[in-house]
C-alpha cells in the first residue's frame, strides 16, 4: 500500500519557487551591486574629502606639516626614525620636497640639520648617545646610550643636504628613493640639544587626488541610484499588473 501525500486531482505538478511578482534574477543582482556600490561611494567619499581637509587644514607655504614641538637630549644629537620613499610615491607626485624647520631654544646658538641615507646615519651615531623623535607631534623621544663620541658633522662625507648657522635653520631636499634619516646636532659635535623643529612635505598632486576620489564617489552614488531605483520601480509596476 503506497503511503505519502498525493497532490488533489487537477492541479499541475509542484515546481521551484519562484522570485515574487515582478523579481527578477538580474533585478535582484542588480539591486545588490548597487548596494555594493553604495559602500565603495561612500569610502571614496570620505577619504577624499578626509584628504582635501589635509590638505588645506596642515598646510603651510606649499607643505603639509607636522606641529613645532620642542625636543631636549642632553646627548649629541636628534635623529628622526627611518624614511622609506618608494619611487611610487615619487612618480606619481604625492611627495615632491622634503622641508625640516629647526629653531634652537637658546637665542644666538647655532644648530646643523643634515639628511642622509639611513644605514650611513645609524653607522655614523654607532655607540654615540642620541634621541630618536617618535612623535613629531607631541615631542616623544627615545633615548639611546653611549659612550662614544661623534665626529664634527661637518667633516662627515654622508649628507645629501645640510644647512647650520643661528636662528631658524630650513632644510630643503628635493626627495629620492631610499630610506632616509634627519639629524640635529650642535656643529662642533658636542652634547646638548635644545631645539623647536617641525617637518613638512610637499605634495604637488594630493588636491587633484582628493579632487578625483570626490568625483569618482559622486560617479559611483549616481551609479548605485540607478541599480537600485529602475529595479525596484519596475518589479513594482509588474507587481501592480499582476494583481
Amino acid at each position: 500500500m503506497a503511503t505519502g501525500t498525493r497532490r488533489p486531482a487537477g492541479l499541475p505538478p509542484a515546481g521551484p519557487e519562484r522570485p515574487p511578482a515582478g523579481w527578477t534574477v538580474g533585478r535582484i543582482a542588480a539591486v545588490v551591486a548597487g548596494a555594493v556600490l553604495a559602500l565603495v561611494s561612500l569610502g571614496l567619499l570620505g577619504g577624499g574629502a578626509a584628504i582635501m581637509w589635509a590638505d588645506q587644514a596642515m598646510r603651510d607655504d606649499g607643505y603639509l606639516t607636522t606641529g613645532t614641538s620642542t625636543y631636549s637630549t642632553s646627548g649629541y644629537a636628534l635623529a628622526s626614525q627611518p624614511l622609506e620613499l618608494g619611487w611610487g610615491w615619487l612618480v606619481t607626485g604625492l611627495i615632491g620636497d622634503i622641508r625640516v624647520r629647526v629653531t634652537p631654544v637658546s637665542p644666538g646658538r647655532p644648530v646643523f640639520v643634515a639628511i642622509g641615507p639611513a644605514d650611513q646615519v645609524m653607522a655614523y651615531l654607532s655607540g654615540v648617545s642620541y634621541a630618536t623623535v617618535t612623535n613629531a607631534d607631541q615631542g616623544g623621544l627615545v633615548s639611546h646610550s653611549g659612550t662614544a663620541l661623534p665626529a664634527p658633522p661637518r667633516t662627515a662625507r654622508i649628507w645629501v643636504a645640510q644647512v647650520s648657522g643661528t636662528g631658524t635653520q630650513t632644510l630643503r631636499w628635493v626627495a629620492r628613493t631610499g630610506t632616509w634619516m634627519v639629524v640635529v646636532l650642535n656643529p662642533d659635535g658636542s652634547a646638548g640639544l635644545s631645539v623647536r623643529a617641525a617637518a613638512g612635505v610637499s605634495t604637488p598632486w594630493l588636491f587633484e587626488l582628493s579632487a578625483d576620489l570626490i568625483i569618482g564617489a559622486i560617479a559611483a552614488g549616481a551609479l548605485s541610484a540607478a541599480l537600485i531605483v529602475v529595479p525596484v520601480r519596475l518589479a513594482a509596476r509588474q507587481s501592480d499588473v499582476a494583481c
